[in-house]
Parts: C-alpha cells; sequence; structure tokens
C-alpha cells in the first residue's frame, strides 16, 4: 500500500509531463490562431470594400521582394482606405455582426444539444 502511495505523485507527474505542449507545438498554435483570425479581418473587410481588404491582405503577407519605396506607397494607400468613416463603420458592423452571430450559435448549441444530455425534453413555452 506504501508504494502505491509513494508512486502515485510520480505516475501523476508523468502523465501531466506528457500531456503538455512543448514550446515549439505553442507556438504552432498560436501562428494558427493568428492566421485564422488574420483571414477572418480579410474576410470580414471583404464584405465591405474588397480594395482594402486586398490591401489587408497584402499587409498581413507581404511579398519578398519589395522596395522601401513600395513599402511607404504601400502604408500610405492602407491608410488612406483603412481610415475611411465609411469602411470603419461597415467593418466595425461586420465584426459585430459576426460576434453576435457566434453567441447565437453558442445558445443554440446549448439549448439544442447540452440540455438533452441531462434532460431528454424541452421545455414548454407554449404551455403556459
Amino acid at each position: 500500500m506504501k508504494k502505491c502511495i509513494r508512486i502515485t505523485p510520480v505516475l501523476l507527474s508523468l502523465l501531466l509531463s506528457a500531456c503538455a505542449l512543448t514550446p515549439q507545438q505553442q507556438a504552432a498554435r498560436q501562428a494558427q490562431q493568428l492566421k485564422a483570425h488574420q483571414a477572418l479581418s480579410v474576410a470580414l473587410a471583404k464584405q465591405c470594400d474588397v480594395e482594402t481588404a486586398e490591401l489587408m491582405a497584402q499587409l498581413y503577407d507581404p511579398p519578398v521582394t519589395q522596395t522601401e519605396k513600395e513599402k511607404a506607397a504601400f502604408t500610405k494607400r492602407y491608410q488612406k482606405k483603412a481610415n475611411d468613416p465609411l469602411f470603419q463603420s461597415c467593418y466595425k458592423l461586420a465584426w459585430d455582426n459576426y460576434k453576435h452571430q457566434a453567441e447565437l450559435e453558442e445558445m443554440q448549441r446549448y439549448y439544442d444539444f447540452e440540455r438533452t444530455r441531462f434532460r431528454p425534453w424541452h421545455y414548454c413555452y407554449a404551455c403556459w
């Protein structure tokens, strides 16, 4: 019995260390999340203005052979397009719409799937 008590913390620590992410895996996961966020930003910007979305995509993934003069011209063009009040309001509405849609989908998943594990029936709102 004493051996089990002594071995349990060792086995538990080995199990937890085996399940932990390595720094390379964490960096890869963060890079993947960043790419997904940037792709979402570009997709939402495309709903408002295609040219600004293309500039945003180029900002996230710049060309390798870009000179300083081209970079300055690009930055000026991007700032002009991105600071347009009409684009900013449309982009903000697109982000708000995306967030609210995600909240609605989460609530729908909660009421449709997660509650059925504990109660196989749904609450009858029309019964009252």
